[in-house]
């Protein structure tokens, strides 16, 4: 398996939840040899949710900016 970040090795790692979140204590994943980066299903969901909302926020400011545009331009014009 190949690093997301920098295409290094990835080996697989044994991780301990201290926080005891309610799940399995002790979870298996990949860690890369070269940079540290983790993977495993519960952090590749979070990333995955996290990415989600950033994109659904990122495309609610573009409709924001957009019709704040084209408001700006019936104004303009009506003033011309």
């Amino acid at each position: 398996m190949m690093c997301r970040r920098c295409q290094g090795h990835m080996t697989r790692d044994h991780f301990l939840d201290i926080q005891e979140s309610g799940g399995e204590w002790w979870l298996e994943g990949w860690r890369c040899i070269n940079c540290g980066y983790v993977c495993d299903p519960v952090l590749e969901r979070n990333r995955m949710a996290h990415a989600a909302a950033l994109a659904s926020t990122t495309i609610q400011a573009a409709v924001d900016v957009q019709s704040a545009i084209e408001e700006d331009s019936e104004h303009s014009d009506i003033a011309a």
